[in-house]
């Protein structure tokens, strides 16, 4: 104990440090020299289970982590998540399986629970949070767009920061979806300047947009600023993408990830993405546990050096 502290302070303090240290000590395993980024599963397709039966699911799928939803209708209610995320934490650790990271829907700070979430996530030892998507008005200016887009991000990162947690920012294709063409979301990471403010770069959602080899270009802009990876696979049907089965499309998975280690420093998490339609959560799993193989392949072929 500190000279001149009284037991009550030190306490308090040593507390309001907690969520650092535990971020600190995450990102640290997440990955490093000689250690590939952790593989994990978004958890949406499996939304029917409990945490437990999941932590199980992923267990068998040979998964590193799980990408937890934790927004209206997740795995975690974000009004309930001081006493539900951590028994979901339990769960999955009880299994050897990490949270590697949770996906909201937030998009500004007046989303239900934001500081709660952050807090509770990083003392948790959670270091990613996905935030949610903008849209764009098809009728409006689109740089008086950015630019609110930008302030409202602005404000989530200042209460990441305070939490010491990192958000990341989903990139979706199709019409009017802020993040589609890359360079907005660069031009707002950049402007917001915060260790705790990146992209949660999607390799197959880029693909589509910059369909021959303009994603090459994107992924070589935003690898700064990548904190966490989604994969999933695609092929085209006429003119609109149809997911399927990671490695049954077109999306090159090794060459994005191989950017990324290039031009970035990018660590991890990848997360699995499953878009498509399966017969049950038993077919969810398998398709969990052979994307998780090829994920390793890919990172192998990238130099992610195990």
């Amino acid at each position: 104990m500190a000279y001149g502290m009284s037991r009550r302070q030190f306490l308090s303090r040593t507390l309001a440090a907690a969520p650092v240290v535990a971020l600190a000590t995450a990102e640290a395993a997440a990955a490093g020299p000689g250690k590939p980024p952790a593989v994990c599963l978004f958890s949406k397709p499996l939304q029917s289970m409990d945490c437990k039966t999941l932590a199980g699911a992923c267990k068998a799928a040979g998964l590193d982590g799980v990408d937890l939803t934790v927004r209206p209708g997740g795995h975690v209610e974000p009004g309930r998540v001081d006493t539900d995320l951590p028994a979901a934490v339990d769960a999955m650790r009880a299994e050897g399986i990490d949270v590697t990271m949770i996906t909201t829907k937030y998009t500004d700070i007046k989303g239900p629970n934001v500081s709660g979430v952050l807090a509770r996530a990083a003392a948790l030892g959670i270091p990613y949070v996905r935030i949610g998507s903008h849209q764009y008005d098809a009728h409006g200016a689109i740089a008086p767009q950015v630019a609110r887009f930008t302030e409202e991000l602005r404000a989530l990162a200042a209460v990441a920061e305070k939490a010491g947690i990192t958000l990341g920012y989903h990139n979706h294709s199709g019409g009017n979806n802020f993040g589609a063409p890359v360079w907005d979301l660069c031009e707002a990471i950049e402007s917001v300047n915060s260790p705790r403010l990146g992209s949660n770069f999607d390799i197959g959602h880029a693909t589509v947009e910059g369909a021959f080899s303009g994603w090459e270009i994107n992924a070589r802009r935003i690898a700064p600023h990548v904190k966490m990876v989604a994969v999933k696979d695609f092929v085209w049907e006429k003119n609109k993408p149809v997911w399927v089965p990671l490695g049954e499309g077109r999306v090159d998975t090794t060459l994005g990830l191989a950017l990324l280690r290039e031009a970035g420093s990018f660590t991890g998490p990848v997360s699995i993405h499953i878009e498509y339609k399966t017969k049950n959560d038993d077919a969810v799993v398998e398709d969990a546990r052979k994307a998780a193989v090829l994920v390793r392949e890919y990172l192998a072929k990238a130099e992610y050096k195990a």
